[in-house]
């Protein structure tokens, strides 16, 4: 069995995904046929297929002719993996200095993790936080989205929520954005998938949520890196991302906190602020 099996969901972002796949080859693993590669694309038209035959006909591919959504492309290209342990990754990011073999080689070394990521950076070198606490009813005025922490992004609650004051110091945590996550099949096994009623969005937390109540541990992993460029992959399509964001928070929180009438109007009065102050 092979070590790993990277699983790209994509599209429109033929360009960024061809730099993608080209640094995750030149990660150790790669180079002694420890991993393979899949792409999933998500009904691109920017000519994502062609560029795949020609420039790495070494991915899998797999083409759907409608865009699923994150949560069912990656179940997707997770149930036609071969590895022993999927890694889900976007594709605006690139991959540093052997960041696949680090996480491979903590999660083997504890097995009790079911959910693994990487130290994640801007393309200027600064860290871009993906660590951060399961998101209570405050947290949503202060979320990485929210009116707040774009306009004070530099206040104690949205650093506390974003456990920004954490350095690169302690490897557990309670969840993890989804850049790019390792994933345990035995995890899986026991939890399942992503949710596939979340379009976009909050389906990582949403899955370390369920892995952290079955028993299993989120670690961030910061000797392994990668550069995020944040957005790319849904800059054209930024108004319905932002609707997917909004309505995936409220999932969440209908799912996992049974919110009364007043906490339901309360969620709904914060995500229109959000809607107005996106």
């Amino acid at each position: 069995m092979l070590d790993l099996s990277l699983i790209i969901v994509s599209r429109n972002v033929a360009g960024l995904l061809d730099r993608c796949l080209a640094s995750a080859k030149g990660d150790p693993l790669w180079r002694r046929g420890g991993m393979d590669l899949l792409v999933v694309d998500n009904d691109s038209r920017d000519g994502t297929g062609e560029m795949l035959r020609e420039r790495h006909p070494d991915a899998r591919l797999i083409c759907n002719r409608r865009n699923l959504g994150f949560a069912a492309a990656a179940n997707q290209g997770i149930r036609a993996s071969s590895g022993e342990y999927p890694v889900v990754l976007n594709p605006d990011t690139l991959l540093l200095d052997g960041a696949l073999t680090d996480l491979l080689a903590h999660v083997r070394k504890n097995p009790g993790a079911g959910i693994v990521g990487p130290m994640v950076l801007n393309p200027d070198g600064s860290l871009q936080p993906t660590r951060r606490r399961l998101p209570g009813y405050s947290d949503i005025l202060f979320a990485r989205k929210s009116p707040i922490s774009r306009l004070l992004p530099d206040n104690r609650w949205s650093r506390r929520y974003l456990m920004a004051d954490g350095g690169s110091a302690g490897l557990r945590t309670e969840a993890l954005g989804g850049v790019c996550l390792l994933l345990s099949r035995e995890m899986l096994e026991a939890v399942g998938l992503f949710d596939e009623g979340y379009f976009m969005y909050m389906e990582d937390i949403d899955l370390c949520r369920r892995a952290r109540l079955a028993g299993w541990r989120v670690d961030f992993v910061p000797e392994a890196r990668l550069i995020h460029i944040w957005g790319a992959s849904s800059a054209r399509e930024k108004a319905a991302a932002e609707q997917h964001h909004r309505r995936s928070l409220y999932r969440y929180f209908l799912r996992h906190h049974a919110p009364n009438l007043f906490q339901k109007a309360y969620l709904w009065a914060a995500l229109m602020v959000q809607s107005v102050f996106p």
